[in-house]
């Protein structure tokens, strides 16, 4: 579920509170000067995902055994560690380097898709690779490279927001709020509903957090009245920001909900959140909800 922020002496407890910090010490005035029938007023929470719906970054090790049922056609394999150290495994045709990775899984219990596999010349690391690894006699020599996590997918977030807590109301107000003005209607009883809801939003703008991709978000918002651009010094907070995200959560992501803002009834909204496993808690989320707020 998300944390409640009760166990502050936490290295995850403690991260999120030095990312509000820093959230706070924005200077977000040219942002709140804003102004329809009231000026901008910006929100922030942050919230932990200890359980999030996230692929993990360890696997169990198949048993030794499984090797034992080499056919005639398999190929034999050395694959080079960064460490120094190498593994023979046995591959079955058409020898893809698909089938390279799901083998180091079993063995090594590195998943797949943290694995990046280097030949002589080409650099693999997608799980539907068609190139074969050599000449179907012989061993064949391969590196494998441990990398960082990608970003989340949008559907991760949404089951991670929605799955992982129990009330959004006590627990992630910010998104009840998003949602209350979205639907205007009361939180569905059942998670499934409320997922049915959250799918909506599954082709909302999704890239790495960056300074760029913050600033041209919120480019969007200074444009419904006298755009001026962002201060110099703004811009300097972002790339913080960002530096901060980078040194604690592998691959920080920053999602924009809509494509402009959302107009409702009287108010104007934006909504947007950044979001990173962290480096310190793997299996851990942490997620800051961005909400920007007038009246029209």
């Amino acid at each position: 579920m998300g944390d409640t922020g009760e166990d502050d002496g936490h290295p995850s407890e403690r991260i999120r509170h030095e990312l509000e910090s820093l959230w706070k010490s924005i200077d977000f005035g040219h942002i709140q000067a804003v102004t329809h029938d009231t000026e901008t007023r910006v929100f922030f929470e942050s919230y932990l995902f200890e359980d999030a719906h996230i692929p993990a970054l360890s696997v169990d090790v198949v048993a030794k055994a499984a090797d034992s049922a080499e056919a005639v056609d398999d190929k034999t394999v050395v694959v080079d560690m960064m460490s120094g150290n190498s593994i023979e495994i046995q591959i079955a045709p058409p020898y893809l380097v698909k089938s390279v990775k799901e083998r180091l899984e079993a063995k090594l219990g590195i998943p797949a898709f943290l694995q990046r596999i280097v030949a002589e010349i080409e650099l693999e690391d997608g799980d539907n690779v068609s190139t074969h690894l050599g000449p179907e006699d012989g061993s064949t020599h391969l590196t494998m490279i441990r990398k960082d996590p990608p970003c989340i997918t949008t559907e991760e977030f949404l089951k991670t927001i929605v799955f992982c807590v129990q009330n959004w109301e006590t627990t992630l107000p910010e998104c009840y709020t998003w949602y209350r003005f979205d639907t205007y209607r009361e939180i569905p009883t059942t998670k499934q509903e409320l997922f049915e809801w959250a799918e909506r939003f599954k082709d909302m703008k999704h890239e790495p957090f960056t300074v760029e991709t913050c600033l041209q978000s919120l480019d969007l918002w200074l444009e419904t009245d006298d755009y001026k651009g962002h201060p110099e010094v703004f811009a300097q907070h972002i790339s913080r920001l960002q530096s901060f995200l980078e040194e604690h959560c592998y691959s920080p992501s920053w999602i924009q909900v809509y494509d402009e803002p959302y107009g409702h009834d009287d108010d104007l909204e934006m909504v947007m959140f950044l979001a990173g496993r962290l480096r310190a808690a793997p299996e851990t989320l942490m997620v800051g909800a961005v909400r920007l707020n007038c009246w029209i």
